[in-house]
């Protein structure tokens, strides 16, 4: 048995959410590591209303026309409506020839070369003209195009974003948000390089809609501690790592266009206990490679779920309503992918601490009534996992992320003691699969059963 994902419990009853990140990366970097730091740190998660996100309410006389990068960086300021006229604007052909503080609110930063770093404005809205084509870009291999720090109600529209050098090259993201609220991105155009799209850390109420992002050399989107709302938008030709590389973080698809991407992963490739992840999917479409990996990665991501009106491309190049294997819809998801853990392929294991240790924690499959004897499975809504530490203490991390703290000691050669911080006891024992306990497990593997009073939890 594959062992083992974090498939942390979060409510997707929650349909709507925010945040994003960027994009821009070379082939030829490590992957970026993931920072699961963050337990209750992701911010709660809130159904976005589209009359709380900032709307162009002001006179045409209000607007500031622009026409240079200059003139565009100088403008930004709170509570603004910038408007650039059609043409290409190089924001490192201005930055070299500017001073450190551009404005109260543009300052810039050196990578490998010139960064506007946009910060502490509010009520922002920048966008293109209609009657042409705009185009801002960069330079510097690592740089934003645009990063924004302590921003909020931020607006921009009808733009194309992207890095002047060719895709593969790069090592900065298109978009960049920290610690931003309310960013409504509508009619963007985001392409590589770039590691990824958008890149989001701490960010709520990211809102995109009829956007691009493309042929970036990462992934599409890189979420960290954010929440983001995708609608009818198209991701094409991708490539590189986790084409969503989320953490602690949740997104929201709906009528969007997965084509052409490939990469290590489709969905995150890594999780750890504290990082609450997922995405929920309604009329989207998935390429041939995308509906591959989904297929094959579901069987480890419970937090993803995929609505019947999604549509995927099977290996002949015809189109299904559901992935090439079992159908792994919410609806259908525990009846295709769970069956009953056969305990005569289990032998009892020894006691060992390093065997113990071997795995970062252990995540519930099924749970088996001693009464009744009636076998229930671990679900999206009911998650529940064991980590335990060398200095014999552990945790047993129950329904919404509520901990319930305890000491283990041996019992006996094959069996442990837990003494429960609230004065509980219960007692836990090691099994090693011989092969055939699922049909997909694999001999060796170790099987955890927590003893409680009236039920058998089996973890692996």
């Amino acid at each position: 048995m594959n062992k083992k994902l974090n498939i942390c419990a979060f409510a997707l009853s929650f349909l709507l959410l925010v945040p994003l990140v960027g994009c821009g990366g070379a082939s030829d970097k490590e992957e970026p590591a993931v920072t699961p730091e963050q337990t209750s740190t992701a911010p709660a998660l809130t159904l976005p209303d589209s009359s709380t996100l900032p709307e162009e309410s002001v006179a045409e006389d209000e607007v500031i026309h622009v026409s240079t990068a200059g003139e565009f960086l100088e403008a930004i300021a709170p509570d603004v409506v910038i408007e650039l006229a059609p043409g290409t604007y190089n924001l490192t052909e201005y930055l070299r020839k500017s001073s450190d503080n551009v404005s109260d609110y543009v300052v810039r930063t050196f990578t490998d070369g010139w960064q506007a770093d946009i910060h502490d404005v509010e009520g922002l809205t920048i966008r293109g003209a209609e009657d042409g084509k705009v185009e801002v870009v960069v330079e510097p291999r690592y740089s934003d195009v645009l990063y924004f720090n302590n921003c909020s109600d931020i607006v921009i529209e009808n733009i194309t974003f992207g890095h002047t050098i060719e895709p593969g090259n790069c090592e900065g993201a298109v978009l960049a948000f920290d610690y931003c609220r309310k960013i409504s991105l509508d009619g963007l155009d985001l392409y590589g390089c770039g590691t990824y799209g958008v890149v989001a850390d701490h960010t709520v109420g990211i809102a995109l809609k009829d956007c691009i992002i493309r042929e970036c050399s990462y992934g599409i989107v890189d979420l960290l501690s954010s929440d983001t709302v995708f609608e009818d938008c198209t991701f094409r030709d991708n490539g590189g790592f986790d084409m969503l590389s989320l953490s602690g973080s949740f997104a929201y698809f709906e009528g969007c266009s997965f084509t052409g991407n490939e990469g290590d992963n489709f969905l995150p490739a890594y999780y750890h206990s504290d990082s609450e992840s997922g995405a929920h999917f309604e009329r989207c479409t998935f390429g041939r490679w995308e509906s591959q990996r989904i297929n094959e990665e579901l069987k480890d991501h419970e937090n993803f779920v995929f609505e019947d009106d999604c549509r995927f491309e099977t290996e002949d190049g015809n189109w299904s309503d559901s992935t090439t294997s079992p159908d792994y819809s919410e609806e259908s998801q525990e009846d295709s992918v769970f069956c009953a853990l056969d305990t005569t392929c289990l032998e009892v294991a020894p006691f060992d601490a390093k065997v113990l240790m071997a795995d970062e924690y252990y995540i519930l499959y099924e749970i088996v009534n001693t009464t009744s004897g009636e076998i229930s499975f671990e679900t999206s809504d009911d998650v529940r996992f064991l980590t335990f530490e060398e200095d014999g203490r552990g945790c047993f991390w129950t329904d919404n992320e509520k901990g319930r703290p305890f000491n283990y000691e041996m019992d006996s050669a094959y069996s442990c003691l837990i003494s429960f911080d609230d004065g509980s006891k219960a007692s836990f024992g090691l099994y090693a699969d011989q092969g055939g306990a699922l049909p997909d497990s694999e001999e060796g593997s170790i099987w955890l059963a927590l003893y409680l009073e009236d039920e058998v939890l089996w973890f692996y």
